[in-house]
Order: C-alpha cells, then sequence, then structure tokens
C-alpha cells in the first residue's frame, strides 16, 4: 500500500493573491479620509467608504486560507478527494484520464476525466461550474491547484504511481 499524498494550502499561494485587495482598500480607505477632511459630499465620501471595505473584507477572506493547515486534497490507493469541493472520494476506477492545465511548475488546475458523471457534492462544487454549463465535458472534474503546497508535476507524478491505469495527456 503506497503512501497518502496529503496537500495542503500554500501560505504564499493565498498571501500574494490577498495583497492586491488589501492595497487598494487602504487606498480607497485614504480616499475616503481625505474626502472627510475636505468636505466632500457625504453621499461619495461613504461610497468610497464601503468600496474601501470592500476590498479589505475580499483581501482578508483570501488571506485567511493562508493560516488554515487541515488538508485540503488526499491522493491514495483508493482514490481521490478534494475537501474544497464535496469531500468525496472519486475511486481510481473512475478516472479515464487526468491533464495538468497550462503544464509547467505554475500550473493552475489539474482536470480528471471520469468514466461517467461526478458525484453531485463534486459536480456542483464552483470550479465545475464551466462543465456544467457547457454541452461537453460533463465528466471532467476540474481541481485548482494553485493555491496547494505541492506542484502540479509532483501530483501527476503521485497519480502514476498510485493509479498507472489512468492516462496522464498533456
Amino acid at each position: 500500500m503506497a503512501a497518502p499524498l496529503e496537500i495542503r494550502n500554500s501560505a504564499t499561494g493565498k498571501i500574494f493573491p490577498a495583497i492586491g485587495p488589501l492595497i487598494i482598500g487602504v487606498m480607497f480607505g485614504f480616499g475616503a479620509l481625505r474626502g472627510l477632511a475636505s468636505g466632500a459630499n457625504s453621499g461619495h465620501v461613504l461610497v468610497i467608504a464601503l468600496l474601501a471595505l470592500a476590498c479589505l473584507a475580499l483581501g482578508f477572506f483570501i488571506a485567511r486560507g493562508a493560516f488554515d493547515t487541515s488538508v485540503k486534497v488526499v491522493l491514495d490507493d483508493n482514490g481521490f478527494r478534494d475537501r474544497r469541493a464535496g469531500d468525496v472520494l472519486v475511486p481510481w476506477q473512475n478516472v479515464r484520464s487526468v491533464r495538468l492545465a497550462s503544464g509547467g511548475k505554475g500550473a493552475a488546475m489539474l482536470n480528471f476525466e471520469l468514466t461517467g458523471e461526478p458525484p453531485d457534492e463534486i459536480k456542483y462544487a464552483p470550479a465545475n461550474a464551466l462543465s456544467r454549463m457547457l454541452p461537453f465535458g460533463k465528466n471532467i472534474v476540474h481541481m485548482e491547484i494553485s493555491s496547494l503546497d505541492v506542484q502540479g508535476q509532483d501530483m501527476i507524478a503521485a497519480i502514476r504511481r498510485l493509479a498507472p491505469h489512468v492516462a496522464v495527456e498533456g
């Protein structure tokens, strides 16, 4: 029995995307304070202050994942489980192929082609919304990996080791 690969959030994969909204929120906040100090229309200042709060909230929402050390994805002898998308085990015998989207170290997505439709918990996950809308690709499961602490090539190597029958594309 091969050792399972337990994958967690990457701190940098969560902190760096949060920097933009935080900087924009601070800029809007300073703009709102400046508007207050100069006696600008209170309606405009309120809108700018609300934008500042929204951007700051988004930044903190994104960054909170950097401090979550729980296991997000498990690859083992039985199959794969993405706790961010339904927390359902997908057995390897139900996986026809896997493709690393964009290839290389910075790949952001693994696409699993299943032999049938995915479980409802995975099918209705936000990452798979596009597959539900398109007339093709209904048996594709998308797994976002750019925010995880393992690179795409390492996940592909683990899949090859755990499920040699699964075709690896690209």
